[in-house]
Order: structure tokens, then sequence, then C-alpha cells
């Protein structure tokens, strides 16, 4: 039995998918613990800790796999980043097997899993415990189950495909876009006929009830999902116009792996076998225009990848089967390898960050960022691994500096999640109360029971903070050369005489972003 999945997998091509996926997956194993936790990381595990239906920022999938993976692996950061390593995997294998389901050979389905597998962007997602890792992989399986529905008439899979869409809301809300710009395929090619039918709108239903307890939980909260992200385009997103955020795109996927893409788009509209999908076609357009003129960051368009990187690969292949072009997809696996290989340092630390400073400096390649922030020596994704080990060393020597009555007291008040997450996880070992913030999910969870009187704070200014208190000194100042500027050359203070009740403070602090 062994042996005959195996010489179907060879016979089929599957085995390099397989191969690659395997790659991936020891390649993030190696690294995972290089630097440190990412600042999200922590928020997550916190959330995790206090397992709810939803947040202010996320469905509760991302902190039910950090509480899994604290349960199973304990402090470890690469067993935190396990799952998103093996759902990274997955997803090269997906591409390869819907170049496959498209009518691509052994060649397609390598430079498919080869494209995935080398993509900056999609590696980096691979490599920490983020919905996105996720999001790719959801998004990639629905896009198989699709090809397998339209193309090969499979309609038993609606359900399926529903129960993955109701799986990927409750990681992340963006795979809604997806749908709703397949759904605008639908109407305008020959897929509209599919929207007629019961298995359809019994995949809709499965959506539906998976995704209910999230939604309730949003509606039960005033929808403040939609608070935060109008606050985010408004406050938070860098503006892109749309050669801006096309350049964006390019930068992250690779220029090589943009053209694959293009030619994708280019294969499931005009391509003569690809009339079932090419609601794929019309899904990447809508795609683009939403999130340029919403005000998203490239990253978004990135899970919708790997079902273009087949397309563009099939076709490809195809243009490659006359004798004197059969060297346009070894040439475009050696590429796409070698340019992957160079890109690598910037989306996973296989460099230290002093050796990846010099080489983005040899290479001309400065910083970058899709937020309205100072990006410092490294790139915000490595940068917000850095410095939270000494922001809890350095709250604690405050804590620890006070008498037992001041501490019985004393609470700790951060401006963001990540602070706020830093002391929560990484000072425990240091007996530290429970962090405080205005930031999101911190502020449902409120203020701190039976603390406050005393208050250490975590950035800000000292005249904000006499607005609360009598008394305001400077007792620290944490910094970081890796770490994002505004989290250097921190602040830390002691407050004291709390001049009205927390709970008449907590409206204002409140930061949905």
């Amino acid at each position: 039995m062994k042996k005959g999945v195996l010489r179907t997998a060879l016979r089929s091509g599957t085995v390099v998918p397989l191969c690659l996926g395997a790659a991936r997956l020891l390649v993030h194993l190696a690294v995972g613990g290089r630097y440190g936790f990412f600042r999200d990381e922590l928020y997550f595990i916190v959330c995790g800790g206090r397992l709810d239906f939803g947040y202010v920022d996320q469905p509760p999938l991302t902190p039910l796999v950090a509480r899994l993976a604290r349960l199973l692996f304990g402090d470890s950061l690469p067993g935190l980043r396990l799952l998103p390593a093996l759902a990274g995997a997955a997803t090269i294998v997906l591409a390869g097997l819907i170049a496959r389901r498209l009518g691509g050979g052994r060649g397609a389905q390598a430079l498919a899993a080869v494209s995935v597998f080398f993509a900056p962007v999609l590696l980096g997602f691979g490599g920490m415990l983020t919905p996105n890792a996720f999001d790719v992989l959801f998004w990639t399986l629905a896009a198989y189950l699709l090809v397998l529905i339209l193309k090969d008439g499979r309609r038993k899979l609606w359900p399926v495909f529903g129960l993955v869409v109701g799986l990927a809301l409750q990681n992340k809300y963006s795979i809604a876009f997806f749908v709703a710009a397949l759904g605008l395929g639908f109407l305008l090619s020959s897929a509209r006929s599919e929207l007629l039918r019961g298995r359809f709108w019994a995949g809709v239903a499965v959506a539906l009830a998976v995704f209910l307890p999230n939604l309730l939980w949003q509606v039960r909260h005033g929808l403040p999902f939609i608070e935060l992200n109008r606050n985010a385009v408004a406050h938070k997103n860098a503006v892109l116009s749309p050669l801006q955020f096309l350049a964006g795109q390019t930068m992250e996927a690779l220029p090589l792996t943009m053209i694959v893409i293009l030619i994708g788009i280019g294969y499931f509209w005009f391509g003569r076998d690809a009339r079932p999908v090419r609601t794929f076609a019309w899904a990447y357009v809508a795609l683009f225009a939403f999130f340029v003129f919403s005000g998203g960051k490239a990253y978004y368009m990135a899970p919708v990848y790997p079902v273009m990187l087949a397309g563009g690969a099939v076709a490809l292949e195809r243009f490659a089967s006359r004798p004197k072009r059969r060297w346009v997809v070894p040439a475009g696996l050696v590429l796409a390898a070698a340019f992957g290989t160079a890109a690598a340092p910037m989306a996973v630390p296989v460099l230290s960050p002093g050796g990846l400073v010099s080489y983005m400096r040899g290479l001309g390649i400065a910083p970058q960022a899709g937020e309205r922030q100072e990006l410092g020596l490294l790139p915000q994704h490595f940068a917000d691994q850095f410095g939270w080990e000494g922001l809890a060393e350095d709250v604690a020597r405050v804590y620890r500096g006070l008498d037992e009555s001041d501490k019985a007291v004393c609470g700790i008040f951060a401006q963001n999640y990540g602070e706020a997450s830093a002391v929560n996880v990484l000072g425990r070992r240091f007996g530290l109360p429970f962090a405080a913030s205005g930031h999101n999910n911190y502020w449902l969870w409120g203020p701190p029971p039976g603390r406050g009187e005393v208050m250490i704070v975590i950035g800000g200014n000292a005249e904000d903070h006499l607005r609360t208190y009598v008394q305001v000194v400077e007792a620290a100042r944490h910094s970081d050369a890796l770490a994002m500027p505004y989290e250097s050359g921190l602040p830390i203070y002691l407050c004291r005489g709390l001049k009205v009740p927390l709970t008449d403070v907590w409206p204002r602090v409140k930061l949905y972003i």
C-alpha cells in the first residue's frame, strides 16, 4: 500500500511539493528560536490564557493555538512556532496539488511549490505564530477545493468548502474578502450556475454555523473590530497608491514570483481549459482594487498568491512544451530558488541581527514597514522580536524597589499590548502583577482590581500621568538598539497618589487600533 502511494506520488510529480514542504518545515525548525518572541506572539499567549469566543482585534483560533502550544511545549519559542511552520509546509503541498488539478505536470507542480517556498512574505508568515500563516493555508485549501468543485464537478465538496471558510473566519476575517471577490467572479463567469445549487447554499450554511460564535461575540461587544479597522486605516497603515501597492507586492513576493503571479492571472482569464475557474482572475483584480482603495497593506494580497502561482506555473509549463523552450521551467526553478535564497535573510532569522544589517546595507536595501512608524536598524517584523526581555527586567527592578505595602497595591500600565504582554509573559518569573493597558482587548479586560494606588507606567509622558496621580517620577528607562525606535528610550514611571478611581479613568485610555 505504501509502495503504491509512493509510486503514484513519483509518477504524478507530487513528491516534489512534498519534499519542498518538508524542507520548509526544517528551515523553520532550525531558525525558529534565533531571535525572540514577536510582539503579537506575546499578546496571543496572554489571550490564550483568557480564552473567549472572540477578541477586539481577532477571532479566537490563534490564541487557542498559542494555548495548545504552551500546554505541549511550555515556554519553548520553537514549540510556539511549530504549527505555523506546518501550515506553511502544507501550503506548499497544496500549491503543487492545485497545479496538478489544473492539468500541470511535474514541472508545473515543482515551479508552483518552489515559488511558494521562496516568496519572502510567505516564508516569513511560516516563521511566527500569527493568523497570517493559517490564513494563507485556509485560502489555499479553499482554492484547491474550489478547483475540484468547478473543474472536476465534485459538488459534494461544497459543505467542506464551507467548513474551511468557517474555520478561516475563526482565524482571520480577511477570507470574507476572498469569498466576496470569488462571488463577484462567479457572477461574471460561467460559474454563476453554482449559485443556484442546493449544495452551494449548504456550504454557506456550514460556514455561517462555524463562524456564528465569534460573530455573536463581536455583536455583543459593539462590533469593536470595525472601529479598530477604521482607526488603523486612518492613523496606522501607510497610505499607498496603486503603483506603490503593486511595488510593495513585488518586493514581498520577489519580481520573478510576481511575474509568475501575473502569468497566472492571464492563465485564469484567457486559458481555454481555465474557463470553469475564471473566477480566480476576477477575484484577484477585485481584491487588488479593494485593498488599494480601502487603505490595506501590500501583504494582505499574499494569501491569494499560491493559487495564482499554480496557474502561472501551468501556463509556463505549456509554453515550454516545444523543444526550443524546454529551458523555461528549469530556468524558472533555478532563478526562483536563487533569488529566494538571497532574500531569505529578510524573511526568516538565518543571520545574526548585526549580520542582517550588514547584509541589507551591502545590497542597498533599507528596512521597510507598512505602518506610519519610524524604523530602526531592522525591518519591523524583526525589530518587534527584540527588547521585550529587557523591558520585563527593567519593570521588575522598579517593582522590587518598592516596600511590601506598596507592592500589595501596585499595578502596571502599558501603552500597548506588546509592552503589557511582555510583562505578563516574560515578567512572570519576577512575580510581577498582571499588566493592564487600554490597547485592544486589554481595554475590555479592564483595570487591575485592588491595584493602582501605586502604578508603574510604561511610556507616555509625565504631564499626562499627573492628571491621574499626585506624584510621577521617572524610575527607569528602557532601551534596546534593535527594537522599534518607539519602544527604545522608553521611560518607566512610578506614580503615587491616585486622584480618581481607575474605573473613572478607564474610558479615556481606550485605544482600538
